[in-house]
């Protein structure tokens, strides 16, 4: 089917409307997208967005409410049967399948078209592959490689390509649409300028709905923007007349607070006990010589380039990857072989980036994730049998004190929105006695309400004397929550900033970053050298 290409909707929805239960998710909402056009969409974790992207390429069936297609009836029963009718979908999570190769991932469905009797053509799929790359401008991806051979960057570059060009290219889709959910939160900085660039050129055959927790790129890249708030649309804005304050306003009923990150909780913590202390730590190929030193109610913010060391580090602070120098102490104890098991029990807890990878099963309830930490204390009763009142009764309590919306004990955890999903991999680590939280990118894919209250727990923790060691891609989160910053630049501490009292700006972050090797290593805001991190 190819849709008419005229002023009329390419794409139009009118009273969809979805309940789980006693919880409706989408009430009614209305809304058109012209084509060769950029609508974006934005509202806070739980708003409505997921589910209606979810109706719209046939994942999930509406209560009510009734689409159109190029001015046709359109209701797809599944997945399949809207990619042949020109709508694609960039899920938030990957939907790769890392272990084949990168053509047949981006012809994944469509291989019957290849097919000659019982042969599959693969010389045919590899140049149509080919094709599709050169299209995205990626043809320096090898489309016969292993998919798991690629970064997850450069995999989530594949898969957008794969939205945005093989429905024209296999299926002659004339005007498409094109359904892209937080597309750049796992892109490297040179690849989100790849992304934009790949947008402006799809943009002349297809239309894009666009949903992204960074509001700044929504307002550069859309023609309109949509706001939704609990399952309503609440606003339709043109960019060039809106603003991120006035969107953050609409998106959680009220403006964002000047003190977003909590900076007047910060406490003086200098002389005070030191919780963790990490001495010379190295893995090879990843850093080197690495030490810190944390103390109780401390933010240790530990930035740099994606490819600088500093995730591999966390990974290696928690006891999750084996090192090959150096030696670590918690709570003023030596620890000879500091595995995840027994950091744990000594009161360390980590935060994975990728949560639904790393962090927890997601078909999993919640009561079962909250308590995947603590089967070995908290959970155990005589004989090793389970307490099933406590985990219900502790799990219903962090819901209610982290506001998990739609959250009950007994409910599936991918049913959730992503930041409540992170909330209850917080809870993980709340429900127990915590001397050391790790956090590596804590509010990836997480709106700024629900950004606002993680900060507002870290604050909580950090009252409690708990150090914290935070990981985090986003300068400004950096920034804003720290009391120190170590900066990493390709495996080596290049420099350590106060950001106690007046907070640093980016630019002297970035400079950091960016030295080049010969540069000197200087502690920012001292006449020195710094190879380490002091406390």
């Amino acid at each position: 089917m190819t849709p008419r290409a005229t002023g009329a909707p390419l794409l139009e929805a009118r009273g969809l409307t979805k309940a789980y239960g006693a919880g409706t998710v989408l009430d009614g909402v209305s809304f058109a997208a012209a084509p060769n056009t950029v609508v974006g969409i934005v509202g806070e974790n739980g708003a409505g967005k997921s589910t209606l992207f979810n109706i719209l390429c046939g994942v999930t069936q509406p209560d009510a409410g009734e689409m159109s297609l190029g001015g046709r009836p359109f209701r797809p029963r599944n997945l399949a049967e809207a990619n042949r009718a020109g709508v694609s979908r960039v899920f938030q999570e990957q939907a790769l399948i890392p272990h084949v190769r990168v053509y047949e991932n981006l012809l994944l469905g469509h291989e019957a078209l290849f097919c000659h009797g019982p042969l599959v053509r693969q010389r045919a799929m590899l140049d149509v592959a080919r094709r599709i790359l050169s299209l995205a401008r990626l043809e320096a991806i090898d489309p016969g490689a292993p998919t798991s051979a690629l970064s997850f960057s450069k995999r989530q570059l594949v898969e957008i390509a794969r939205a945005c060009f093989t429905p024209r290219e296999v299926l002659g889709v004339e005007q498409g649409v094109v359904l892209l959910d937080e597309p750049t939160a796992s892109l490297l900085k040179e690849e989100e300028r790849a992304f934009f660039d790949m947008i402006g050129r799809l943009r002349a055959h297809a239309s894009v709905l666009f949903v992204s927790h960074r509001l700044t790129e929504v307002l550069q890249v859309s023609d309109r923007v949509l706001v939704l708030k609990d399952g309503c649309l609440v606003a339709e804005l043109d960019p060039a007349s809106t603003s991120q304050r006035e969107l953050h306003s609409l998106m959680v009923g009220r403006e964002r607070d000047a003190d977003y990150y909590h900076e007047r909780r910060q406490r003086d913590v200098r002389g005070g006990p030191v919780v963790l202390r990490a001495r010379g730590r190295t893995r090879a190929g990843a850093f080197t010589d690495v030490s810190l030193e944390v103390r109780a109610g401390e933010v240790l913010g530990i930035g740099g380039l994606l490819e600088s060391g500093k995730e591999a580090l966390g990974r290696a602070l928690a006891g999750l990857l084996p090192l090959t120098g150096g030696a670590i102490e918690l709570a003023g104890a030596p620890l000879r072989a500091p595995t995840a098991a027994r950091l744990v029990a000594r009161g360390l807890g980590y935060v994975p980036a990728e949560r639904l990878a790393d962090g927890m099963i997601p078909d999993f309830p919640i009561a079962w994730n909250m308590s995947l930490a603590s089967g070995a204390d908290l959970m155990a009763g005589p004989l090793g049998t389970w307490n099933i009142a406590r985990e219900q009764d502790l799990a219903a309590r962090f819901i209610d004190l982290l506001r998990i919306r739609g959250g009950t004990p007994a409910r599936s955890c991918r049913a959730l929105s992503g930041g409540n999903q992170q909330k209850v991999v917080l809870g993980r680590w709340l429900c127990r006695d915590l001397r050391v939280l790790i956090l590596d990118n804590p509010t990836r894919g997480v709106d700024a309400g629900a950004k606002e209250e993680i900060y507002g727990l870290l604050r909580d923790l950090t009252d409690r004397g708990v150090a914290v060691v935070l990981i985090t891609d986003e300068l400004l989160e950096l920034i804003g929550l720290s009391d120190r910053i170590a900066i990493l630049r390709r495996g080596r501490v290049a420099g350590v900033v106060d950001a106690a009292g007046r907070k640093p700006d980016e630019q002297a972050m970035i400079r950091l970053m960016l030295a080049s090797e010969s540069d000197a290593v200087w502690s920012v805001g001292t006449d020195r050298p710094s190879a380490a991190v002091p406390a």
